[in-house]
């Protein structure tokens, strides 16, 4: 594990087998564990938030970076993690262990449009999931029902397209009550691959990177 700091948050980065190691550790644990992708949206929103920050520096049990730009905005070279970022290989080997393994999974968004791009991403990867039960209206302040509903199925890994710190602030309310071994949170722009499995980055998403860079570097 490595660490960096970007926008004065303390953010932990573990390589793919670092990663798809811890994982599986967590996935023989009973209580629930939280793996939680890092955009550059997610810091941005973070930084002028000390709970939300408080969340991603010690709440989230791995956090994953998810776009490469993080990397340049911490001053850094990391040109083989931003291989593993581009071809979302945590993300495939996660799902191929599930598929291998025939473990019940559940798949939670907050609208359904951003459930039938989660579908379309996990079906790129893998294609023989179990998919035990799914929610695409989760809200903080449905986090009981959503809850109640996952505990009924028991999957073994919840994956969640929860926005910025709102979707902390519901795994926050419903983790130490949910009957699961791993959540999994997303980010609803890290669903638009290509047919590889590859996160998309168009023009606008290049422009808002370097422009992430520079806001990033005023905080050194």
């Amino acid at each position: 594990m490595k660490t960096y700091e970007v926008l004065g948050i303390k953010i932990k980065d573990h390589s793919v087998r670092e990663a798809l190691r811890l994982t599986r550790d967590f996935l023989s644990d009973n209580s629930p564990s939280v793996v939680y992708f890092l955009t550059k949206g997610t810091l941005l929103e973070a930084a002028d938030s000390e709970e939300y920050r408080a969340f991603l520096e010690n709440a989230a049990d791995i956090t994953m970076i998810a776009t490469p730009d993080i990397f340049k905005a911490a001053g850094v070279e990391e040109k083989g993690r931003a291989r593993e970022i581009d071809r979302n290989l945590y993300l495939k080997g996660l799902l191929r262990f599930l598929s291998r393994e025939h473990r019940r999974i559940y798949l939670m968004s907050q609208t359904p449009e951003q459930m039938s791009d989660l579908k379309h991403l996990l079906a790129t990867f893998e294609n023989t999931l179990q998919i035990a039960g799914v929610c695409d209206n989760a809200e903080v302040g449905a986090a009981e029902d959503v809850t109640n509903d996952i505990n009924t199925v028991t999957p073994y890994v919840v994956f969640a397209v929860l926005t910025g710190k709102d979707g902390a602030d519901f795994v926050n309310a419903a983790e130490k009550f949910m009957n699961t071994r791993l959540i999994v949170v997303l980010q609803p722009e890290l669903l638009n691959i290509r047919e590889d499995g590859s996160v998309r980055q168009g023009l606008m998403a290049r422009l808002s990177g370097k422009l992430f860079t520079r806001i990033a570097g005023r905080y050194k």
